[in-house]
């Protein structure tokens, strides 16, 4: 398994190696990240599964695994997913993490995230505050949201690193 730590901070409990302890005090990984790398590591062991990141807003986490692994993080009939929410106590999501180079792989994440309500789009918007993402959800959707549409803004903002509000059109 790939993760932010490495493979024998991965099988140890409580403590953090020297390198794996300065990414988590410059910010590079979160408390998060270790916490949900070390509960993949028990679920999977060293299956081939790459963990990139992990968002929480409110009561919901979103996983960030490499291409083509949300079917097995997810488990068989969901298993690993439930016992990850069970441990957590909040509602976990898993997502295919991208490289953000432009609004097709912010597109990506939000129909990802926000799925099943439909993103008819993502715009870029030029403000006198700054530049942030509009993702344009269609309005029959709303309902369809796995989340209030806060707490996915705050998400999808961790993720990509910049402004992103969520509109209905």
């Amino acid at each position: 398994m790939k993760a932010p730590i490495c493979e024998v901070c991965l099988k140890t409990e409580d403590i953090l190696c020297p390198a794996d302890e300065k990414k988590l005090q410059d910010g590079v990984i979160s408390e998060l990240d270790v916490k949900i790398s070390r509960m993949l590591y028990k679920l999977l062991g060293d299956a081939d599964v790459e963990f990139k990141k992990a968002v929480e807003a409110g009561d919901l986490v979103v996983i960030m695994v490499g291409e083509g692994n949300v079917p097995l993080v997810i488990g068989k009939g969901g298993k690993n997913i439930k016992l990850l929410m069970r441990e957590l106590g909040k509602r976990v999501r898993v997502i295919e993490g991208l490289e953000i180079k432009g609004t097709d792989e912010i597109k990506k994440l939000a129909t990802d995230l926000l799925y099943p309500a439909s993103v008819f789009g993502v715009n870029v918007v030029y403000a006198p505050s700054g530049q942030y993402y509009k993702v344009l959800v269609i309005r029959r959707d709303q309902q369809k949201l796995p989340a209030r549409h806060e707490t996915l803004e705050d998400i999808l903002s961790k993720i990509v690193g910049l402004d992103v509000k969520i509109s209905f059109i």
